[in-house]
C-alpha cells in the first residue's frame, strides 16, 4: 500500500530522501494501516461490527476470518472471506470496508474504491467509509477527490482526528501547507497523544523553513512512540539541514534499527544507505 510521501531534498546530499513506512496494527476487532521521506503518515481504519445478527452469524464468521487474516499478512485469503461473508450477506457494509482495505494492500485501488462505494450505498452517513475511499483516492493522485471525501468524513464526525490528519497530508501534497498545518493542529487537539500527527506537522514546519519546531514535534512523537521509526528519520533529517551531523547519524541510525527490528529490509536498507552518504 504506497500512500502520500513528502520529500523535502538535502542540500548537503544534494537529493531526496525517500522512506515509506508500513505498519499494521490489529486486533481481532479493529485492523489500522498506516503508512510513512520526512515521512507524512496516513490512517486507514476498518471497524468490525458491534454485534453478530442470528441471520447473518455465518457471514460474520467469514468476516471475523478475514480480519485474522489480513492481521496476519495474508491479504489474499482475507478477501476470500470477506467474498464469502458478502455473498451471505449483500448488505454487510463493514466487510465491504474490510475488502476494500486488503485489496488497497493488494494494490487494487479501483476495487478498493468500488467496495468503498458500496459500503457508502448501504449506509451513505459512514465517515470512515469516505476516509478509506479518500486514502484510496490520494493513493492514485486525485487529491482533490480525496479532500472532497475527507470534508465529507469530518462533517459527519467532528471530531475523526484521523480524517484531519489525513486530509492534512492530501492538502500538503497539493502545495496546501497553511491548510496543512490547520489540519494537523486540529488533529492534536483532538487527540493529544497522536503521534503520527506530531509527527506529520513536523514535516510540514521543517518544508516551511522552522527546523526548530520541525524537531520539537518530533519529540514529541517519539516521547509518545519510543519506537515510532519514521520520527527519527525525520528527525534526523532537521538536525542535518541544521548542519547536526552527529545528532542527524544518531537520529538516522535509531530508524534503521528500528526498521531491522520490524524486518522492513527496503526500508533499513534505504537509511543505511543515507547514513553512508552523510557520513562522508
Amino acid at each position: 500500500m504506497k500512500l502520500q510521501l513528502f520529500d523535502r531534498e538535502w542540500t548537503r546530499l544534494g537529493r531526496a530522501f525517500t522512506i515509506a513506512l508500513l505498519s499494521i496494527l490489529s486486533t481481532i476487532t479493529n485492523l489500522s494501516c498506516s503508512k510513512n521521506s520526512d515521512v507524512l503518515v496516513t490512517e486507514i481504519g476498518v471497524t468490525p461490527p458491534s454485534r453478530r445478527p442470528a441471520k447473518t452469524s455465518k457471514a460474520v464468521e467469514f468476516y471475523l476470518q478475514g480480519q485474522s487474516q489480513h492481521a496476519k499478512g495474508n491479504s489474499e485469503a482475507a478477501i476470500a472471506s470477506y467474498d464469502q461473508a458478502i455473498s451471505l450477506n449483500p448488505q454487510y457494509g463493514v466487510a465491504f470496508k474490510a475488502r476494500g482495505l486488503a485489496k488497497f494492500d493488494t494494490g487494487k485501488k479501483q476495487e478498493a474504491i468500488a467496495d468503498y462505494n458500496e459500503a457508502l450505498k448501504i449506509n451513505p452517513n459512514d465517515a470512515e467509509a469516505y476516509n478509506s475511499r479518500a486514502n484510496a483516492k490520494a493513493s492514485i493522485g486525485d487529491n482533490k477527490g480525496a479532500i472532497t471525501d475527507y470534508n465529507e468524513a469530518i462533517r459527519l464526525a467532528p471530531s475523526y482526528a484521523e480524517a484531519y490528519n489525513n486530509r492534512g497530508n492530501a492538502r500538503a501534497t497539493t502545495g496546501d501547507r497553511n491548510g496543512a498545518l490547520e489540519d494537523f493542529d486540529r488533529a492534536i487537539r483532538i487527540n493529544t497523544r497522536y503521534a503520527i500527527a506530531y509527527n506529520n506537522r513536523g514535516n510540514l514546519r521543517a518544508a516551511k523553513g522552522d527546523q526548530q519546531g520541525a524537531i520539537s514535534d518530533y519529540n514529541q512523537a517519539i516521547r509518545i512512540n519510543p519506537n515510532f521509526g519514521p520520527a527519527y528519520n525525520n528527525r534526523g533529517n532537521a538536525r542535518a539541514a541544521q548542519g547536526d551531523k552527529p545528532g542527524a547519524l544518531k537520529d538516522l541510525q535509531q530508524a534503521a534499527d528500528i526498521f531491522q527490528s520490524e524486518g522492513n529490509k527496503d526500508l533499513y536498507q534505504q537509511v543505511m544507505n543515507n547514513i553512508k552518504e552523510l557520513g562522508q
